[in-house]
């Protein structure tokens, strides 16, 4: 942003709809959250973006957000995201704040103009996440939502693969979103995502929305599904794994398997297709020396072809939200038809919502066993 921008437009009500898409050769982002997937992905991912500049940011108080400010160098930091709003006038924002707080935040920062790349979950509720879609369709700005491993080459490659028919017809779909964060021999303590204050579910909500979209986003809208969850840490509130039956358009089926205390390095998740005419599968994992693989394997099962895949150009980390916050980046400044493809949109995010709160609902319905008769 130009020196001379006018106290109006940095302390103004915002851009109205007739506004969106009139942003400038340089945008300044104000980050919203001060955590650790701010410093990890969001502060690098932004600054290996041409013409953006970080220019505040507001922490869970003021200690927070000053220590952030100082450790990445950025100008600004708030207390709240109003004195934020209220000092300067950013193009957007990242929510990268408890869930709890995400609406509040969305609806504030449209309000002021801002286009939004808010974190999953989109809400804690179903109700909540369709309220903020309709105002982010009633201001005419830009908005997305993080399920940035739709970035990944090797996912991409999956679903063109699977759209041209390479596979056939579309049996199976077996998803796993699992790292060990909070596993009790080494993993770190458990911060406000175990907290049902901040979150509507454990890791459900913070994995599973991931494979839930994913799952989606390579197949088309869940219809059916059916639940169960376990808490396996001391004093846990929210559920630390969980393991979803998922039934799209006939005849696909599909399993969900999500955990924050299960064997994996981040970001953990295979993905595995079954189709009439053969399959591929997909592995994240930081293990691996390019992040990903991308397999196909015939109908005997045989993995038969390694896929060579494109770089991301950046660590591996960040790599799939700096591709991600790239695409906003173009829809801020006044985007092409081919993002609407890949850049997750609010009304996409609530519907992961939906579908998440229709596990929670549905639960577990077990059928006993008879044991066996001798």
């Amino acid at each position: 942003m130009s020196a001379q921008r006018s106290q109006e437009d940095r302390t103004g009500a915002g851009r109205s709809p007739a506004d969106a898409g009139q942003y400038p050769a340089e945008l300044r982002f104000a980050l919203i959250g001060c955590g650790f997937w701010a410093g990890a992905a969001h502060v690098p991912a932004l600054r290996s973006l041409s013409g953006v500049d970080i220019s505040s940011c507001v922490g869970a108080d003021a200690a927070e957000g000053a220590a952030f400010a100082r450790e990445h160098g950025i100008p600004s930091s708030y207390s709240t995201l109003r004195e934020l709003l209220a000092a300067e006038r950013p193009d957007a924002v990242v929510v990268a704040s408890p869930n709890d707080t995400h609406c509040e935040a969305i609806e504030a920062s449209l309000h002021a103009g801002a286009g939004v790349f808010c974190e999953k979950p989109l809400a804690n509720r179903g109700s909540d996440a369709w309220r903020v879609a309709r105002a982010g369709r009633a201001s005419g700005l830009p908005c997305t939502v993080g399920y940035s491993f739709r970035y990944s080459p090797a996912i991409q490659a999956m679903r063109n693969d699977l759209r041209s028919g390479r596979f056939g017809q579309l049996w199976l779909v077996e998803v796993a979103v699992c790292n060990s964060q909070f596993h009790p021999l080494g993993g770190k303590p458990m911060n406000w995502k175990g907290d049902p204050s901040h979150a509507g579910a454990g890791s459900l909500f913070e994995y599973g929305s991931h494979g839930i979209d994913l799952a989606q986003w390579l197949v088309g809208p869940v219809r059916r599904v059916v639940a169960t969850s376990r808490h396996v840490l001391a004093g846990a509130r929210l559920d630390d794994l969980a393991t979803v039956l998922l039934e799209f358009d006939e005849p696909t089926v599909g399993s969900l398997t999500c955990g924050w205390v299960l064997g994996g390095v981040p970001p953990g998740i295979r993905v595995r297709l079954h189709g009439s005419e053969g399959g591929g599968e997909v592995e994240l994992s930081e293990l691996l020396p390019a992040g990903e693989i991308y397999r196909e394997f015939s109908l005997s099962g045989g993995r038969n072809r390694r896929r060579k895949l494109p770089s991301l150009g950046v660590p591996r980390l960040s790599g799939y939200t700096a591709s991600h916050l790239a695409d906003f980046c173009r829809l801020l400044r006044g985007g092409d038809d081919r993002l609407d493809s890949t850049l997750p949109t609010l009304d996409q995010a609530a519907h992961v919502q939906s579908v998440l709160d229709t596990v929670l609902e549905a639960g577990e319905r077990w059928q006993e066993v008879q044991p066996l008769r001798r």
